[in-house]
């Protein structure tokens, strides 16, 4: 007769659970729930099942560590020189154990530190460089400190209000200049109003058309003749 306790992942309520049997040779003859053991089993237990329900585990899209990874992935395809970690499947699969000790089940597992766990992943000048080449903002020439989105396989975008922009004559860039960033030009109501990503030919050719319509709209904003000497307003 043997008394054993086993650790196994239930599917049902994806957490690892454990379980006392009793057994004669091969025949059970008591079964009933038991504590966790302490000690590095559940984790592994854990992370085996995390790498079968890996869509469960990873974070959301707008999560920070989601967010993170994208400016990660975009800096690596426009500065391969800096030789920044791909970060796949089997690389953050790599992170596991770390992530699942204290954990489980999925779902805690999906609130995990993720970001801090793959930001410790990046050297310094790593690091340096990421800040540097895909910061995480832009200052705009009102003063504003406005995010950039980045998504995998384009290019940055950066929505902003045109009287913020007033004075700006070139389109920003990241990545040692080699990334342009797409201006998502708001109104003051901050909906959409013109996407480009060729500032001086928004200047010349589309805000003198949409200046009339605005001004009529929005007349207590301003809306200058010439929009690359005038001063910038924050609101």
């Amino acid at each position: 007769m043997t008394v054993s306790t086993e650790v196994f992942f239930d599917e049902p309520s994806r957490r690892v659970q454990a379980r006392r049997r009793v057994t004669w040779d091969d025949l059970i003859l008591e079964e009933s729930p038991a504590p966790l053991p302490d000690d590095d089993s559940v984790a592994k237990m854990l992370a085996e099942a995390a790498a079968t329900h890996w869509d469960e585990v990873l974070p959301k899209d707008d999560s920070p560590a989601a967010q993170f990874l994208a400016r990660v992935r975009c800096l690596r395809d426009w500065l391969p020189e800096l030789n920044l970690i791909p970060f796949d499947d089997a690389q953050l699969q790599s992170l596991l154990p770390s992530l699942c000790l204290g954990r489980r089940s999925l779902a805690e597992l999906r609130s995990a530190p993720w970001l801090e766990t793959i930001q410790a992943a990046l050297t310094p000048a790593q690091w340096q460089g990421l800040e540097r080449e895909a910061p995480t903002y832009l200052t705009v020439p009102s003063g504003s400190r406005i995010a950039l989105k980045y998504e995998v396989g384009r290019p940055p975008i950066l929505a902003v209000r045109i009287q913020e922009i007033f004075g700006w004559r070139e389109t920003p860039r990241v990545a040692h200049g080699r990334a342009p960033v797409v201006l998502q030009l708001l109104a003051p109501n901050y909906r959409p109003q013109q996407v480009t990503d060729d500032l001086p030919s928004f200047w010349a050719n589309a805000y003198p058309i949409i200046r009339g319509e605005l001004r009529r709209r929005y007349p207590r904003h301003p809306w200058p003749d010439d929009p690359l000497t005038a001063a910038a307003v924050r609101k």
